[in-house]
């Protein structure tokens, strides 16, 4: 049994239960099911986790850093879909869902600060679900997470102004602004860098 892996379990258990509304007897059958599937990892700043255009085998699971999830745009952008830190699985699910198809994946995975976790090998954890009906649960929990909070981020990219997209982000990832740079966070609002630069200067003015 993989120790090491359950021990860190246990640091994001509490913020783990809440995320995902599961008891603790659930939280606990799935760490066990999936213990002997976690393979730990590291990477540093600016690696990449998972590029466009191949499968999505792995699922990552952090226990530090920071990693950023996004696709390149029609005209060759980075826009940035979401980000991932300490607890948090750093996938974009519909990636890990058309693996069955053997598509290729849509979405790149960049470690933003050094990065350190377990990952999965999806097909396995695919096999362990058919075994293990707690994990089931689990998973179904964690996906409709997922689900709600993709409606939360339209919310973020659909709002009238930069000011309320910033307000927003700031609500939905607390703390993470300044483990990121302003090119970044400039992508996930969809708005310049220069411009995120004058929104800081009138926050700043302002207070």
């Amino acid at each position: 049994m993989n120790q090491h892996f359950l021990k860190l379990r246990q640091n994001f258990k509490a913020d783990m239960m809440a995320r995902y509304a599961v008891d603790e007897q659930l939280f606990d059958e799935t760490s066990q099911c999936i213990a002997p599937l976690a393979v730990p990892f590291a990477v540093r700043r600016g690696e990449l986790l998972q590029h466009v255009g191949q499968s999505a085998r792995d699922v990552f699971w952090l226990t530090g850093g920071v990693a950023r999830v996004g696709y390149v745009s029609q005209g060759g952008n980075e826009v940035t879909m979401r980000f991932a830190t300490e607890g948090h699985i750093a996938n974009a699910y519909e990636d890990l869902l058309e693996f069955r198809g053997e598509l290729p994946a849509r979405s790149f995975i960049v470690a933003e600060t050094s990065v350190q976790g377990f990952r999965f090998d999806w097909e396995q954890m695919s096999v362990a679900r058919g075994r293990h009906p707690a994990l089931t649960a689990y998973v179904t929990r964690m996906l409709e997470y997922a689900v709600c909070s993709q409606a939360r981020r339209f919310i973020t990219h659909t709002a009238s102004s930069a000011e309320e997209r910033l307000a927003n982000f700031r609500e939905e990832y607390p703390n993470l602004e300044r483990r990121i740079s302003q090119k970044v966070l400039a992508s996930y609002l969809q708005i310049t860098p220069a411009y995120l630069s004058q929104l800081m200067r009138r926050e700043q003015e302002a207070a």
